[in-house]
């Protein structure tokens, strides 16, 4: 019982002492940076909690809210180092950040099956909205042009793979 009461004054002690510093406008600006640290740190608890208990397959529920926190703490690192622009088109990571739960819980969780429909389709209805977003930018104005270049591919690349191919068999007879 002491340990607990010990690890929860130490808690306190942290949060005061990162309230005072704050309220004092010493960390003011480093706060508005650092903030997503407080969904890293649970992170790596959740994903260090499911190692030490020897990667065992009855614990690895531990490793969706990991998963989750994990991308999400990415992402607002991101938003934050970009000062928000692009959050009108990140928004499908919230989709990926379940999607990459559920997919460290397949992995190490046993591999059901069952698992990879919802992880399929938000990881899809993500991917869609993302390039949907994509393409607003100029840059990604041209996405139709990779079409062109792979049906080019399709057409002319094959042809030659077929020649080659037909070479190298007259060559063995």
């Amino acid at each position: 019982m002491k340990n607990s009461k010990s690890w929860v004054g130490f808690l306190l002690i942290g949060l005061g002492t990162l309230f005072l510093l704050d309220s004092l406008n010493v960390i003011d600006h480093a706060w508005s940076f650092l903030w997503p640290v407080f969904l890293l740190v649970p992170a790596i608890a959740f994903h260090a909690a499911f190692f030490a208990t020897g990667a065992k397959k009855s614990a690895a529920g531990l490793l969706v809210p990991g998963g989750i926190l994990l991308v999400l703490s990415g992402l607002f690192f991101f938003e934050v180092l970009t000062s928000w622009q692009f959050s009108g088109t990140t928004w499908p990571f919230y989709l990926f950040a379940v999607a990459f739960g559920l997919l460290e819980l397949w992995l190490f969780g046993g591999r059901q099956p069952s698992l990879l429909i919802p992880i399929f389709i938000l990881t899809t209805v993500g991917s869609v909205f993302l390039f949907e977003g994509l393409i607003e930018y100029p840059i990604f104005q041209f996405w139709p042009v990779i079409l062109i270049i792979i049906g080019l591919y399709i057409l002319f690349g094959k042809r030659k793979r077929d020649l080659n191919t037909n070479e190298i068999n007259k060559k063995e007879m």
